[in-house]
């Protein structure tokens, strides 16, 4: 008898149409479960980064707020002082205007920031409703009459809105576009206003929206591969096992989610730079300590980095970032670990040490500031110095925001005793005067009187730096033109046939000047005349006056005043006039 090989006796269902309609079903199956993923991490993915961007923006929103509301609490604090002092109003407006325009063009800000005032003439709007009083990024247009009626670069009318928050609430948000310095990029800001009804003072301050979208989109890619192996995985064991795999799922997906809203929430009180607090995770915290009752006494300082600007514009942005990180780092390497340690801005970074004694805090922050940092950039070796200002609570300070003011005070005093030192809060700080912090080199060197020089003590002998008159001695256009002209070296500056006797005149004073001087680095003195061939091939004589100093960032160099000695006969300070 034949065995029966015809699998239809037994399964008469399945033949090969039955299998493949099975197969087309399962094909049809894993297509509609990947669209129903697809959607659905979509869905959830644009939730997540709508969630970040939100809680983001609404952090920066509260830290804009938060900065506006401490410049007027620190205006009152000031206002109320001279007052005190019998100053008259008028001397007490002068005197506050001084300080917050000295404190808004000397702060430093990232992502577009920036706070400025408007002085308000006639609350009812129109053309030369309001002048500029103070504003860093265009400080041409300060003393400028504004008008209701001007539109930005999408047709709103700013000065309107900030019109209506004065004449509703006193403060409030608004948004506006504007083109970006040297570039043709619109970039949308938003602003937060508050008037100083007093002084008729509009103080705002705005940032870059660019900064947030920037991390949505990062956000967005970061999660994109995710969720497309979840889709993958889902949509084969979907495949297999819909129903006993559909609860998992759920459960899995929604502790990603709650996973990932931690994560955000985390990362909007983090400083993306140095991964330690910024200032809205710094405050958050701040905050929470001071309203804990069992939290007996602190020491607040900031510290902010000395010649900071001097590494970004030497080494690049790079390097500077890398000084961050390492400030940041140090930080945490030196006070103790329960510290609360942020980065409120630029290069300024605050530590809250939770110890009551505050002698031994003191001490602590004498220590850490008294100490030159350093590490390596690119093969080089960086160093700087830090300055600090600190104060305690509850012996000082009665709530947060008289804590920071203090320590502000102590920081700016430290800045104004030489740098690289920490100082104790005392009231007398209160009226140190900030506005001699705020000149750069770059104005100082174009007022001397004279043409100015900085140059490597090396045998390169290269030009640093030259002032304006220097360039315009040499009858050059500018300074990439002078510096073609001397081969962007001293040597070459000197009329050829005076360059021998002009390298051995300075050598020798050098070296007789080591021998009196006994400090290696308090500064030694040349003075040699030469004769100079300008652009034109005119030659013209002149005294030069130059100082041998060492400097951290660029080793021995030479400071050097340059005056034409035409110039200094024809006003009789040098010889008679021919």
């Amino acid at each position: 008898m034949r065995k029966n090989t015809d699998n239809r006796g037994v399964f008469p269902f399945i033949n090969k149409k039955t299998v493949y309609g099975f197969l087309i079903m399962a094909v049809i199956l894993l297509i509609e479960m990947n669209i129903i993923f697809f959607i659905s991490t979509s869905v959830q993915s644009k939730l997540i980064t709508d969630f970040g961007y939100k809680n983001m923006l609404e952090n920066e929103k509260k830290d804009l707020k938060s900065s506006v509301d401490n410049t007027v609490k620190d205006i009152d604090s000031t206002r109320v002082l001279l007052e005190k002092k019998g100053m008259t109003d008028e001397q007490v407006k002068e005197s506050v205007q001084e300080r917050v325009y000295a404190k808004i063009h000397s702060d430093e800000y990232l992502d577009g920031r920036y706070m400025w005032v408007n002085e308000i003439i006639d609350y009812n709007g129109g053309d030369g409703y309001a002048i500029r009083l103070i504003h860093p990024n265009l400080p041409e247009t300060e003393g400028q009459l504004l008008s209701t009626n001007t539109r930005d670069k999408k047709g709103n009318y700013p000065y309107r809105q900030e019109l209506d928050i004065v004449n509703g609430k006193g403060s409030g948000f608004y948004n506006y576009y504007f083109k970006e310095l040297d570039s043709k990029k619109v970039t949308e800001k938003i602003t937060y206003a508050r008037v100083y009804k007093r002084y008729n003072w509009v103080i705002c301050e705005g940032e870059n929206l660019n900064s947030i979208r920037v991390y949505e989109k990062i956000q967005k890619e970061r999660m994109k591969p995710y969720f497309i192996g979840i889709d993958i995985i889902m949509s084969v064991v979907c495949l297999l096992i819909i129903l006993l795999t559909t609860g998992s799922f759920i459960t899995r997906f929604n502790k990603i989610l709650m996973e990932k809203n931690r994560e955000l929430k985390e990362e909007a009180h983090r400083d993306s730079l140095t991964r330690i607090f910024n200032r809205g995770g710094l405050i958050y915290s701040l905050d929470r300590l001071i309203d804990d009752e069992t939290t007996a006494g602190f020491t607040g300082v900031f510290m902010d980095l000395d010649e900071f600007k001097l590494i970004n514009d030497v080494y690049g942005h790079n390097t500077g970032d890398a000084a961050l990180r390492h400030m940041a780092a140090s930080l945490k390497e030196f006070f103790p670990e329960n510290s609360i340690i942020g980065r409120t801005g630029g290069d300024e970074f605050c530590v809250i040490i939770k110890d009551k004694n505050p002698e031994k805090c003191g001490k602590m922050i004498q220590d850490f500031a008294s100490i030159t940092k350093s590490f390596e950039s690119e093969g080089r070796t960086i160093i700087y110095k830090v300055s600090a200002g600190y104060a305690d609570y509850p012996s000082q300070a009665g709530n947060r925001e008289e804590l920071m003011i203090m320590m502000d005070n102590a920081l700016y005093a430290s800045k104004t005793q030489g740098k690289n030192c920490a100082m104790h809060y005392k009231p007398e700080m209160e009226n140190i005067k900030r506005e001699q912090l705020g000149f750069s080199v770059k104005n100082m060197t174009s007022g001397m009187p004279g043409a100015f020089l900085v140059y490597s003590a090396n045998e390169s002998e290269r030009i640093l730096f030259a002032n304006d008159h220097l360039v315009s001695l040499y009858e050059c256009d500018s300074y990439d033109e002078f510096l073609q002209l001397t081969k962007s070296s001293f040597k070459y500056m000197i009329h050829p046939d005076d360059r021998e006797r002009v390298e051995k005149s300075i050598k020798d004073q050098i070296e007789k000047g080591r021998k009196t001087v006994e400090e290696a680095f308090a500064g030694l003195e040349d003075y040699v005349e030469y004769r100079i061939v300008t652009k034109t091939g005119k030659i013209k004589r002149v005294m030069d006056n130059g100082r041998l100093v060492h400097d951290d960032h660029h080793g021995d160099i030479y400071y050097v005043i340059i005056q034409d000695v035409e110039s200094m006969k024809e006003y009789g300070y040098y010889g008679k006039p021919d």
